[in-house]
């Protein structure tokens, strides 16, 4: 069996749906004997959408890698992560005073500041609970995960911050451009799928990963062959052996394209790490990054 992993946000898609060419590219894949696995930062209220377009029968790791889930009421089909109530504390209060927004994640839900119309909105419209009850940095409940939101510069510097006042006791990593993700420790969609792998008992030949920002970065370290876009930060192109271009251009259409020809090696030392060039049997494969 064959395993495709991918990513949602400026991976799988540039907007908020699957385009049909990639859906129907998916559905040649499964017909090849591919089996596909959502990996994103969203809850599942948000990641199902794409899981069903893309045909995927496997659980998604999802909340960046803190919950593992599936089935139309997202109950968790193996393992999940939280942060303690305490430790929480501690990161809301690092980055309290800073212009950025908050959400806490607990089951399905969220929890922002009282003043935070974005947030209320976007997850209201997914039909998910919000608590606007965060009005100082304590949490009632172990979260999921946090995440800081807003200026990229404040949030990277909100981030180093954490690192060094928590001195490991979480992850934090950028999520996107502005998104900083703060987990438990040793969380991330690289250990998701690890834990998955594990804990179903699951055999692939192969399995190739495709994400476009650090929180992929564990999860591009788990595949034989690793995938990342060319608008990705350089840090995610040194960890992939395949630049393809950016979603907008549909990107992960190339990625399909290329796992359904026929007699392709997939393997890691075919693929020198972050040349933009793929070869197949020790020829130069040119898709849309730069030749030889």
């Amino acid at each position: 069996m064959k395993l495709l992993v991918t990513d949602i946000d400026g991976t799988l898609t540039a907007e908020n749906s699957v385009p049909g060419p990639v859906i129907a590219a998916c559905g040649r894949l499964r017909h090849a004997g591919w089996r596909l696995m959502i990996a994103t930062g969203r809850i599942w209220a948000s990641a199902r959408p794409f899981a069903e377009a893309i045909g995927s029968d496997l659980p998604a790791i999802v909340y960046d890698g803190a919950r593992i889930m599936q089935g139309e009421a997202g109950k968790t089909a193996f393992r999940e992560w939280r942060i303690s109530s305490r430790v929480a504390g501690e990161i809301l209060s690092l980055g309290w005073e800073s212009s950025l927004l908050v959400q806490a994640y607990g089951d399905e839900e969220v929890t922002c500041r009282p003043s935070d119309e974005v947030t209320r909105r976007f997850f209201r419209s997914l039909g998910v609970v919000v608590k606007p009850d965060l009005a100082s940095p304590k949490l009632s409940y172990n979260p999921y995960r946090i995440i800081y939101y807003g200026d990229p510069g404040e949030a990277r510097e909100l981030g180093e911050r954490i690192k060094t006042s928590m001195k490991g006791r979480v992850e934090a990593t950028l999520a996107g451009e502005g998104f900083l993700d703060i987990l438990a420790p040793g969380v991330s969609k690289g250990a998701a799928l690890k834990a998955f792998l594990e804990d179903s008992g699951l055999k692939f030949d192969r399995i190739v990963a495709a994400g476009d920002h650090l929180n992929d970065v564990d999860l591009l370290r788990e595949a034989d062959l690793a995938v990342t876009f060319r608008d990705a930060p350089q840090e995610v192109m040194a960890a992939a052996h395949l630049v393809l271009p950016p979603a907008s251009c549909m990107g992960f259409l190339e990625l399909c394209r290329f796992l359904e020809e026929p007699g392709d090696e997939i393997c890691s030392d075919s693929f020198p790490a972050g040349a933009g060039l793929t070869y197949r049997r020790g020829c130069p494969l040119h898709l849309g990054t730069s030749s030889a």
